[in-house]
């Protein structure tokens, strides 16, 4: 099929990052709908491992390391991967970075929220008809679902105290009572560290929960207690499967199930999926949004089954996680990319209990469904 106009709803990460890929491609038009409340004052960070298909984002990161660790109270796991980086971007840099590959007679801009009625897009009453529409709009969050939320801040301290080499991915000697919880650090210098809490629960705690325990954990493993925050970051990414379908147009982005759903990362994902739409408009085929495999979604499903009914199994989880994988096979594990010998060894590296009765669980739930 041959288009000539492109209707892209939405001004965060997918929105921009397909604009730049399609904007390469022969096409009359391009709309970007960025809505009222498209400035958002607050920066953050998105996080991934290099691979082909952010080698943009890696280009332009803010920070690269090729180590990271995950502790737990009586275990540390250090892997490292010099193919595969751990690495981040912040959004406007990324964002910048889409913009500047824009500057094009042929992107047009609009400032209005779009409506959606009766399976239709408006935009002041005018309804939205391009050949091909992409809606990126935040979905709403299932009830009940388990979610992934976090909060933490940039800490600068008098002295040096981080290991700037490698990122703390997971530490679980934090509070484990709430649910599944561990401290993210991303060390930017000896003095200087992003540091969150994060939950994978059914409950958002309130702001005071994650900055106690951020402080006590500096305290105890670093012996911080004098330091300056800044930068305050937060967020709930819902652990679960999100893939709308609409009739009239096609979703990407969170929207459309780019979020991987055990682990919450989608920066990459997000990348994998705009590449894939912007080959299929290229080449003149169908276009398909789909991007995770049924297999991995499957155990993604087991995995968060394990976690919601029994969290005080996450440090071992990952903990053998990590000590059967090396790192580049951890990275494209993480980043969906891995092989089946991968998928085996973290497979067969879970306790095996657990796992067998939430994979009867997830049969019987698809059988009545």
């Amino acid at each position: 099929m041959k288009y000539s106009q492109i209707d892209i709803i939405g001004g965060g990460c997918a929105a921009f990052s397909l604009a730049r890929l399609v904007n390469k491609i022969p096409l009359k038009n391009i709309n970007l709908f960025l809505g009222k409340k498209n400035d958002i004052p607050q920066d953050h960070f998105w996080g991934f491992w290099k691979n082909e298909f952010n080698e943009d984002a890696y280009k332009n990161a803010n920070h690269i390391w090729t180590r990271w660790s995950i502790f737990t109270e009586n275990s540390k796991t250090t892997l490292s991967s010099t193919k595969h980086p751990y690495c981040v971007i912040k959004r406007k840099r990324w964002l910048s970075v889409c913009k500047s590959e824009l500057k094009s007679n042929k992107i047009n801009y609009f400032k209005e929220n779009v409506i959606e009625r009766d399976n239709y897009l408006f935009v002041k009453d005018q309804k939205i008809k391009s050949e091909l529409i992409f809606d990126s709009r935040p979905p709403d969050i299932p009830s009940n679902a388990l979610l992934q939320h976090f909060q933490g801040y940039v800490v600068t301290a008098n002295k040096d105290v981080f290991d700037e080499t490698a990122v703390i991915l997971m530490d679980f000697r934090c509070d484990q009572s709430k649910g599944m919880h561990f401290i993210y650090l991303l060390p930017f210098s000896k003095k200087k560290a992003l540091v969150e809490s994060t939950i994978f629960s059914k409950k958002i705690e309130n702001k005071k929960f994650y900055t106690t325990e951020i402080s006590k954990y500096l305290k105890k493993h670093f012996d911080l207690t004098s330091f300056t925050v800044s930068n305050h970051e937060k967020g709930v990414i819902p652990m679960h499967q999100i893939s709308i379908k609409s009739p009239n147009s096609f979703n990407i982005g969170t929207r459309g199930g780019a979020v991987r759903p055990s682990s919450g990362y989608a920066f990459t994902f997000i990348q994998k999926q705009v590449s894939q739409i912007s080959n299929q408009i290229n080449k003149k085929i169908l276009i398909n949004t789909e991007i995770h495999n049924k297999v991995d979604l499957f155990l993604d499903k087991i995995f968060i089954t394990v976690i919601d009914k029994s969290p005080q199994l996450a440090p071992k989880i990952f903990s053998r996680l990590a000590s059967q994988l090396n790192g580049d096979e951890m990275a494209k594990f993480m980043s969906g990319e891995c092989s089946i010998l991968t998928k085996l060894k973290v497979i067969f590296s879970m306790p095996k209990l657990p796992f067998i009765k939430s994979f009867f669980f997830m049969l019987r739930s698809d059988v009545r469904n």
